[in-house]
């Protein structure tokens, strides 16, 4: 089960090193689909091309599908999985802050990285600002203490917020990036360029909708919280009635793992 770092299949520095190539591949594959280039970037914001809506929604229904899916199958533990705790008040003024600087300067955080190393200048400019905005915050950082804490609602999720049980809620996604979908490219057809637009073919968008609304209804059936909890409760009833061994398995130290999380700061 995962995460495979906080089960000690691997040493600080090899996860750091796994980290860069991903990092490397992310940023690969940002600057392959244009996401280096404002003009890119900032077409969503004139209605003439969502790549950006696509892309990101699409990671959205990746993510949330493989998690459950995996949590399911006994893959991974989602309660080993780092979760930002929500403060509701300081993250929404966050989103909108991050909102203008992305209309005015054509990049987020990330794309900004994408375009310095392909060599934009206005990108490298994106990331001083951030660095000096970051410098500036840490040192206003006491007088905004207050509101920085202020909203606190812990570690929540969608399924708690909305009372439903996950798998419904993955349905629910599904159908409104299925929509999401569907909507912008009539929007792009009204007012975007067709000889710049990418062009798919009717079938295999068919196809994929079909699997997509397959893959949410049979999360919705199954129920991965309910699989979960049972999954949990018949491994706490093992470890209360331990089944005799005639060749028990030696203990290893702790110590002689060599890996011991002292504090979950998240990964």
């Amino acid at each position: 089960m995962g995460p495979l770092y906080k089960y000690g299949w691997f040493d600080f520095a090899y996860s750091l090193q796994l980290a860069g190539l991903i990092g490397f591949c992310f940023g690969f594959l940002l600057e392959r689909a244009g996401f280096g280039n404002p003009r890119k970037l900032t077409a969503i914001f004139y209605l003439r091309d969502f790549a950006v809506l696509k892309v990101m929604f699409t990671a959205i229904v990746v993510c949330l599908l493989g998690l459950l899916y995996f949590s399911v199958f006994g893959w991974i533990d989602l309660a080993k999985v780092y979760i930002l705790p929500t403060y509701i008040w300081p993250q929404i003024v966050g989103g909108l802050v991050l909102g203008i600087g992305f209309v005015m300067g054509g990049y987020c955080p990330t794309t900004s990285v994408v375009a310095t190393v392909s060599g934009r200048l206005d990108g490298l400019i994106f990331i001083i600002g951030m660095v000096l905005g970051s410098f500036i915050f840490g040192e206003v950082f006491p007088l905004l203490e207050k509101f920085y804490s202020s909203g606190q609602m812990g570690v929540v999720t969608l399924s708690q917020v909305l009372g439903l049980q996950s798998g419904l809620v993955a349905l629910l996604v599904c159908l409104m990036a299925i929509f999401a979908y569907w909507l912008v490219e009539k929007v792009e057809q009204r007012f975007g360029d067709p000889e710049t637009l990418p062009t798919g073919s009717r079938k295999v968008k068919l196809a994929a909708t079909a699997v997509l609304v397959a893959l949410g209804l049979i999360l919705a059936v199954v129920n991965p919280d309910s699989v979960i909890s049972m999954r949990k409760a018949t491994a706490e009833q093992a470890i209360r009635q331990p089944q005799p061994s005639a060749h028990p398995a030696p203990v290893k130290p702790q110590e002689e793992s060599g890996f011991t999380i002292v504090e979950d700061e998240g990964c």
